[in-house]
């Protein structure tokens, strides 16, 4: 069996080879030391390896060794092996890994680097709900706001021109949260999640499809642990790209690039 760990700030992902095949798990990194003790009892005579933040702090607790790998590197493994998996034969592409915040790299042929990184990201997402709802876990939020209108928040081109034609698509954002005062009534608790996820996802957007532009490419693969069951907000990137002329490839299991790259 081998168990790769990729232990980021907000999700400890890990993925399971072993005869059966392969396993992908998750747990909340408030749970790290429940993970150290798990692996310390159950899985001492099994390879481990480990990249991301916390994984210095998992090595250091463990009662046998284990294999390090630099973050970068690793994700960038195991991406290029799900990319291979889900037939996206992409040459040249920028990548975007949406975790807690979000990191920015340029990919061509079996090489990439990282060319910069935000603060917007996963963090940003649960933070701001639970300021304005009082919601703070990660499925509650993306359940609840299923059932919101983003149009009660935010500013819209088609607000700005009353429905007549507009030199740009009517659908795309004027305005995060602009359009709360002009529409006169209150934003119910759905409204104010999805605006919260259409902030996040147009954001991390608008900064691949610049990154893209001056990499010379239309291709933008978005991963992380941020999309990780979050239709809403990988909607909203499908959308938003294609309102911009974009490609966006969002990748099955690509949150778990990390841990599976971890193992390569």
């Amino acid at each position: 069996m081998k168990i790769g760990i990729d232990a980021g700030g907000t999700l400890i992902k890990v993925a399971i080879l072993d005869k059966d095949g392969r396993t992908f798990k998750k747990y909340p990194a408030s749970e790290i030391d429940r993970v150290i003790s798990m692996l310390n009892s159950d899985y001492t005579g099994e390879d481990i390896y480990l990249t991301g933040g916390k994984a210095e702090y998992i090595s250091e607790k463990l009662n046998f060794d284990v294999t390090s790998s630099i973050e970068f590197d690793a994700t960038f493994r195991g991406l290029t092996q799900l990319l291979k998996e889900a037939g996206m034969n992409l040459d040249r592409y920028v990548y975007l890994n949406v975790g807690t915040g979000t990191s920015f790299h340029q990919a061509s042929g079996d090489s990439q680097k990282r060319v910069g990184g935000s603060g917007v990201g996963g963090g940003t997402m649960i933070g701001l709900s639970y300021l304005l709802t009082g919601i703070g876990d990660f499925e509650t939020i993306i359940e609840r706001a299923k059932g919101g209108v983003r149009d009660n928040v935010d500013l819209k081109v088609h607000h700005i021109y009353n429905g007549r034609p507009s030199p740009i698509p009517g659908d795309l954002t004027a305005s995060n949260f602009g359009h709360i005062l002009n529409a006169q009534k209150t934003a119910s608790a759905e409204d104010q999640l999805i605006a919260v996820i259409g902030l996040v996802a147009e954001t991390v957007t608008a900064m691949a499809i610049n990154l893209a532009d001056a990499f010379d490419t239309k291709n933008m693969v978005f991963i992380g642990s941020t999309l990780l069951d979050n239709e809403v907000m990988t909607d909203i990137i499908y959308r938003y790209s294609e309102l911009k002329n974009a490609r966006a490839f969002v990748v099955p299991n690509g949150e778990y690039s990390g841990a599976l790259g971890a193992i390569s």
